[in-house]
C-alpha cells in the first residue's frame, strides 16, 4: 500500500470512528452541551422562519467557538428548484430541511448515514414509527425533527346545540351524527355541514385526508422495493374482497352523494377551511399547523381539536403527518461538522426548542413522553404525532393532480371506481419512474 492509500484509509477510519462516537452518544450532541467538536462553516437551508432555528443555532455555536452556523430561509414555491440549481453550481447548503415528498427528488444530493455509524435500531428506538420513512437499504436519509399531523377540529357550539357531548372517535360514530349536524335551507341548500368530505376542489387538505384514510386501511400508497420505490395504491396485502383503495374511495365520495345518509358536502359550498372559520362546519380535518390561522381569522370561534376518527374495532390508530427532517448534503465540504450539527438539532434540548418554536410535536420518543397536559391543543398534537405515518411522495404537486383526477372521474361517472384507481396507479408509477 503506497503512502497516499495509507493516508486515505486513515482519514476514512478516523471519520468513521468520529461518526460512530457522535451517533452512539459518546460525543454529546443532543443535550444542553449542544453539538461539540464542530468547526468551520455550516449552511442550512429550509422553508421555515429564521426564528425557528434561533435557539438551536445559539446553543450549538456557543458550544463550538470555531463554528459558524447559518440558516437561510427559502421560498417554499421555489425551494426544490433552488436546491437543484445550487447543487449543480457547487454552492448548495451543507444541511437542508426536507419532508417525505422531497426524499426521492433529492436522492442524488443526500448523504445517507450508514447503519454502521447510526444503527437502525437506535433510530427506531429514538423516533416515532412514522419516521421510518427516512430509512432505506443504504442508510438514514434524514434525521427527523418534528411532525405536522392531520387532526380533527370541531365547533363546540354546534355540537352543544345538538346535545352532542364528545366528538366522534370512529368514522361510524361520525355517520350517526349527520342527521342532526347537517342543515338545509328552505330550498334544500346546505346551510350547515357536519364535515367536508366527498369533493376535491373545495376541500382543504384533500390529498392528506385520502392519505390518512389509506394509511388507516393499511395501504402504504408508495413503498420501497429493491430498486427504489413503486406505487402501491392497488395493493391488497390481506387479500380482501374489496381492496383498501376501493373501500377508501367509496367511503369518501358517499359524503357528496345527495341520496346517501352521509350527504354533507357538495362542490357549491365554500372552501372547507372558510366554512369552518365562519362557524358553519361542525368538523374540519386539518393540519396541526393550521391552529394559529384558525384562531387569527375568527378569534370568537369556539372550537377544540381531537385526534382524527379511526376505523371501528381497528387494533391500530393512524393518521397522516408531514414529518420534517434534516438531510446532509453529499456535496458538503465539511461533512464531519455537518454530521455533528445535524445530530445536534435533531436531539435533546435543541429538538425541543424546534418543537416549541413551531408549536408542533417532536418526533423524539423521549420528548413525546412529556406531554403538555396544560395545553389542550398541544396535548392532542403530541398524541397524534405518535400515530403519524407518511409516505415518500414522488412529487407533491403532480400527485395531488393524480388524486384529484381519480376522485373527479368517480364523481362525474367518467370512469368506474376500479378504472379510476387503475389509472391513478399508473400515473403515480410514472411520477416515480421520472
Amino acid at each position: 500500500m503506497n503512502n497516499f492509500q495509507t493516508i486515505l484509509v486513515a482519514v476514512f477510519m478516523a471519520f468513521f470512528v468520529f461518526a460512530v462516537l457522535i451517533f452512539s452518544g459518546a460525543i454529546n450532541i443532543g443535550g444542553k452541551s449542544a453539538a461539540n467538536g464542530a468547526q468551520g462553516k455550516i449552511v442550512i437551508w429550509g422553508t421555515l422562519p429564521n426564528s425557528t432555528f434561533t435557539s438551536s443555532i445559539d446553543n450549538i455555536t456557543t458550544a463550538n467557538k470555531d463554528l459558524k452556523l447559518n440558516y437561510s430561509k427559502k421560498d417554499a414555491s421555489t425551494y426544490q428548484q433552488d436546491l437543484v440549481e445550487a447543487f449543480a453550481n457547487g454552492n448548495g447548503p451543507d444541511l437542508f430541511i426536507i419532508t417525505p415528498d422531497m426524499i426521492e427528488r433529492n436522492n442524488n444530493f443526500i448523504y445517507k448515514i450508514p447503519y454502521a455509524s447510526y444503527p437502525e435500531k437506535t433510530f427506531t428506538d429514538s423516533f416515532i414509527e412514522g419516521a421510518s420513512v427516512y430509512l432505506d437499504s443504504k442508510g438514514i436519509v434524514g434525521l427527523p425533527l418534528f411532525v405536522d399531523p392531520i387532526v380533527l377540529y370541531y365547533n363546540k357550539d354546534i355540537l352543544s346545540n345538538e346535545g352532542i357531548v364528545n366528538p366522534p372517535q370512529t368514522w361510524d360514530e361520525l355517520f350517526n351524527m349527520n342527521a342532526s349536524l347537517t342543515k338545509r335551507d328552505n330550498i334544500g341548500n346546505i346551510s350547515q355541514s357536519m364535515i367536508a368530505l366527498g369533493q376535491y376542489d373545495n376541500l382543504n387538505n384533500a390529498k392528506d385526508i385520502l392519505s390518512t384514510l389509506l394509511i388507516q386501511n393499511n395501504n402504504p400508497i408508495v413503498k420501497r422495493n429493491d430498486t427504489g420505490f413503486t406505487a402501491a395504491l392497488t395493493d391488497n396485502p390481506s387479500d380482501l374482497s374489496v381492496t383498501p383503495i376501493e373501500a377508501v374511495v367509496k367511503f369518501f365520495v358517499e359524503f357528496s352523494n345527495p341520496s346517501n345518509s352521509a350527504y354533507s358536502w357538495n362542490r357549491s359550498l365554500p372552501n372547507s377551511i372558510d366554512m369552518f372559520n365562519s362557524g358553519k362546519l361542525a368538523f374540519y380535518i386539518g393540519r396541526a399547523s393550521e391552529l394559529f390561522d384558525i384562531q387569527s381569522v375568527n378569534p370568537n370561534l369556539s372550537f377544540n381539536v381531537t385526534q382524527i376518527p379511526q376505523i371501528k374495532n381497528s387494533t391500530m390508530k393512524r393518521t397522516y403527518g408531514d414529518i420534517y427532517a434534516v438531510a446532509i448534503s453529499n456535496k458538503s465540504t465539511n461533512l464531519t461538522s455537518a454530521f455533528t450539527v445535524a445530530g445536534g438539532i435533531s436531539m435533546g434540548d435543541n429538538a425541543k426548542s424546534l418543537s416549541v418554536a413551531t408549536s408542533l410535536p417532536p418526533v423524539s420518543r423521549v420528548l413525546l413522553s412529556s406531554k403538555p397536559v396544560d395545553n389542550q391543543y398541544l396535548f392532542t398534537f403530541f398524541n397524534s404525532a405518535l400515530i403519524s405515518r407518511s409516505w415518500p411522495d414522488p412529487d407533491s404537486i403532480k400527485s395531488d393532480s393524480v388524486f384529484k383526477e381519480m376522485i373527479d372521474n368517480v364523481l362525474s361517472n367518467t370512469l368506474s371506481i376500479s378504472d379510476s384507481i387503475s389509472k391513478a396507479q399508473g400515473q403515480l408509477e410514472q411520477l416515480i419512474n421520472k
